[in-house]
């Protein structure tokens, strides 16, 4: 059944009104009609299932069959810093971790980041991110739609991660500490940073200022992961390491 995104204060007793974008995704798209069932959430993350009572070309009405409490946070909040990535990885990366739960995203300019964007075409790649976040969030219908950053400079960048109660840097040229090994001596955090390059990587100086920060270094192994690849392992291991307590 599909999902969609309804504004709290357009839901009222056990009725709803959708329109605009996702009234037109609904019966223009999709050809929904009247008496077909939905799922919906709503900024605050209460989850609905619904039916359509009447249509028009721009909105609908729907009853409100049943409500839902949001969905129980993460057992971790991850925060995670992706060193901007070339052509659409941010889109991939931005997809699946939703889906895998992250709470934000922070892509940032480091010395060997690839991409150079000016004010313009950042403004439209937020919005974008921010659209492809969204979506995932209505495909896994989870109600939880995680913040996404501007593109940050990467001072901002472990600024921000600083002042997390963990944070973690991947560096290829790590050999002593790998990530299974920094999380075993790790106590259990509420929140965490995982700080991943882009596709040229960390230069020496940059990781010194990461340490100096705060982040611990891992390293992954022996392979050379690409950076969409690194972020999501390293999103799902963290996520399996603390989802295996109660909060």
């Amino acid at each position: 059944m599909p999902t969609f995104l309804v504004q709290k204060k357009n839901v009222s007793g056990d009725t709803a009104v959708l329109s605009g974008t996702e009234a037109g995704h609904m019966l223009r798209s999709l050809r929904l009609s009247v008496g077909d069932s939905f799922h919906a959430f709503d900024e605050e993350g209460t989850r609905y299932r619904m039916r359509i009572l009447e249509a028009t070309s721009r909105s609908l009405r729907a009853e409100v069959l049943e409500t839902y409490p949001p969905e129980p946070p993460p057992p971790v909040s991850v925060t995670l810093l992706v060193g901007l990535p070339k052509a659409d990885k941010m889109d991939f990366i931005l997809e699946k971790a939703t889906e895998l739960g992250v709470s934000r995203v922070v892509p940032f300019r480091s010395s060997r980041t690839i991409p150079r964007v000016d004010a313009a075409d950042a403004k439209k790649r937020l919005l974008r991110w921010e659209r492809v976040a969204l979506a995932a969030a209505k495909q896994c219908g989870s109600g939880r739609v995680p913040e996404v950053s501007g593109i940050a400079p990467f001072s901002e960048a472990l600024l921000l991660a600083s002042k997390h109660e963990a944070a973690i840097l991947f560096y290829e040229g790590e050999r002593s500490f790998s990530l299974k090994g920094v999380l075993a001596g790790m106590p259990r955090v509420k929140e965490i940073a995982l700080v991943v390059g882009p596709e040229g990587g960390f230069s020496p100086d940059e990781v010194r200022e990461a340490v100096a920060a705060g982040c611990r270094c891992a390293g992954l192994g022996n392979r050379i992961l690409r950076v969409e690849t690194a972020a999501l392992a390293v999103l799902s291991m963290v996520m399996y390491h603390f989802g295996g307590e109660s909060t």
